[in-house]
């Protein structure tokens, strides 16, 4: 059944996703690598992985909007588990925000000049964008469990942002964000790899169904006894 289920809510998931929030943001992110690639500005790979860097942030911005569901309320009574529409969310978030990823290498690729693409540690960057909209999609599936109105992205947004500022203020020995050549990018990217798979986690967790405790038994009332009233003697 559920094989059939996941393909059919596929086309009115996507419908319903508020994709001009996620193209805003992710629009700006391919302004932020076209524009340069564009120009003759000879861009060194440090100024190359910063510019993807930025990108990568604006597009897990416009990925924390994409499980926006102004109709959770009254889906919660569908026989379909949240779980599944969910993750069904999860997923086409993913494929397109993958799809935006994949042409903003080629652009900062195409673009690059006197070898800089060359030094590009191009999974290693892949890896710190991946996390970052993990770590989105994850806190908005947790705003979506407490919330009543569907809106996640307000606070998942903001969120993502505050946590991409705290990450370039990390000491250097846990620093997420090092240069390329630096000795400790394998490190950082082991550090990556932890929270991709933590934010994972969390997302999994945050799409179960409400967990709803043992219903009631009705508590009977007992009849009142009648009461006779007492027989006058004449």
């Amino acid at each position: 059944m559920m094989a059939r289920t996941v393909p059919a809510l596929v086309a009115p998931t996507a419908r319903a996703m508020p994709w001009h929030l996620f193209l805003a943001a992710a629009g700006l992110g391919l302004l932020a690598v076209a524009l340069p690639a564009a120009s003759t500005i000879s861009l060194r790979d440090v100024d190359l992985v910063a510019l993807l860097r930025l990108a990568a942030t604006c597009g897990a911005v416009g990925v924390a909007f994409l499980l926006d569901d102004p109709a959770t309320r009254s889906l919660a009574t569908l026989p379909t588990p949240r779980w599944t529409r969910q993750l069904v969310r999860a997923t086409l978030a993913t494929a397109a925000a993958g799809t935006w990823w994949a042409a903003l290498l080629t652009i900062t690729v195409a673009g690059a000049q006197d070898g800089a693409a060359d030094t590009l540690s191009l999974p290693g960057l892949t890896l710190e964008a991946a996390t970052l909209a993990a770590v989105a999609l994850a806190l908005a599936a947790t705003r979506l469990r407490t919330s009543t109105d569907g809106a996640a992205g307000v606070v998942a947004a903001p969120a993502v942002l505050v946590l991409a500022l705290a990450a370039t203020m990390l000491p250097a020995r846990w620093a997420l964000f090092v240069k390329p050549g630096d000795p400790r990018w394998p490190a950082a990217h082991d550090r990556w790899a932890l929270l991709l798979a933590a934010a994972l986690a969390a997302l999994l967790w945050a799409t179960r169904d409400r967990q709803r405790g043992p219903a009631r038994p009705a508590l009977r009332r007992r009849p009142s006894p009648v009461r006779q009233s007492p027989r006058t003697h004449t």
